[in-house]
Parts: C-alpha cells; sequence; structure tokens
C-alpha cells in the first residue's frame, strides 16, 4: 500500500535516481531531495494553496463528465 492511499501527501524513494519525493494530490505540489529526513519535514509541514486545489478539483470533475 502506497502512503498516497491514506494521506494527501505522498512520499516515495525513487531508488534509480537516488531521490525521495513528496507530492501533494490536492495541489499537485511536489518536493524531491536525496535526503529523505527532507523530504519527511516538507510533506509534513506541507500547506495547500486553496486556490489551486479548487481549480485542480475542477479539471477533475469536467474530466469525468
Amino acid at each position: 500500500m502506497s502512503s498516497w492511499d491514506v494521506w494527501p501527501v505522498g512520499v516515495e524513494c525513487d531508488e534509480f535516481r537516488s531521490l525521495h519525493l513528496a507530492r501533494c494530490q490536492r495541489c499537485a505540489d511536489s518536493f524531491a531531495s536525496s535526503s529523505g529526513g527532507e523530504v519527511d519535514d516538507w510533506a509534513d509541514s506541507h500547506w495547500c494553496d486553496a486556490e489551486l486545489a479548487a481549480l485542480l478539483g475542477l479539471v477533475d470533475v469536467r474530466r469525468a463528465a
């Protein structure tokens, strides 16, 4: 199970590039670093841009229609 199935900000490791990645499902913001601690800190402190998240939500609704 991926962390994206549980929390809005998911964290994973890209072993090929030696990067840790965090991505927000609500606003599509992301952060990458070779340091897992930096990525975890970003994920824990991330706040969505409410306007951007609302606009992205409209795009998803229109695609589903």
